[in-house]
């Protein structure tokens, strides 16, 4: 990748975080999708981990900061698991960089959301006294995250497949559809 690609795709990514620094709506924001799609387009590359990551992180530092996020979230254990789905959702991203189109890109954000939620929800379940560590306390858990699941399904395809458009635009390179 060209030092003018990594750039504009660092640039893209602060944009994004920005975009969700400034317009906190629950569960819709382009955060899985700066995950999946550093993945995607720095491919298999420390830079699919190190930008999407710090950028990830510089948001909710800024969140912190102005009191949007709870500082106590940081390093926590949903902080983690949030972070751990993350990194599934780069590897995802590594294993589409070979070939990137735009219908591997809404496969890749449809799995990505799912992975999210899965993550995330299970995660909750297993770290919050509200739920029983049981089998029926797992399906609470889920249940519980049901609702936030459409935001994040929706944010996740609609950025993910804006960043592969924007990023084929400004490097010129052809927008592939499969």
């Amino acid at each position: 990748m060209k030092k003018q690609d990594i750039i504009i795709l660092s640039a893209v990514m602060l944009a994004l975080v920005l975009i969700r620094v400034y317009f906190n709506i629950p569960n819709f924001n382009p955060l899985g999708a700066i995950a999946l799609m550093g993945g995607v387009l720095f491919g298999r590359n420390w830079l699919a981990f190190l930008i999407p990551v710090s950028a990830l992180f510089v948001g909710d530092l800024l969140l912190a900061s102005n009191n949007a996020l709870n500082q106590d979230y940081l390093f926590s254990a949903s902080f983690l698991t949030v972070y751990a789905s993350f990194g599934v959702m780069i590897a995802l991203g590594m294993l589409l960089a070979k070939k990137p189109s735009l219908s591997g890109v809404l496969g890749g954000s449809l799995l990505a959301a799912i992975v999210f939620f899965a993550v995330t929800n299970a995660g909750s379940w297993f770290t919050l006294p509200e739920y029983p560590k049981t089998f029926n306390g797992l399906m609470a858990a889920y249940t519980a995250g049901i609702p936030f699941f459409r935001n994040t399904l929706v944010s996740q395809v609609l950025f993910s497949i804006g960043i592969y458009v924007v990023y084929s635009f400004a490097t010129q390179r052809k927008l592939t559809l499969a």
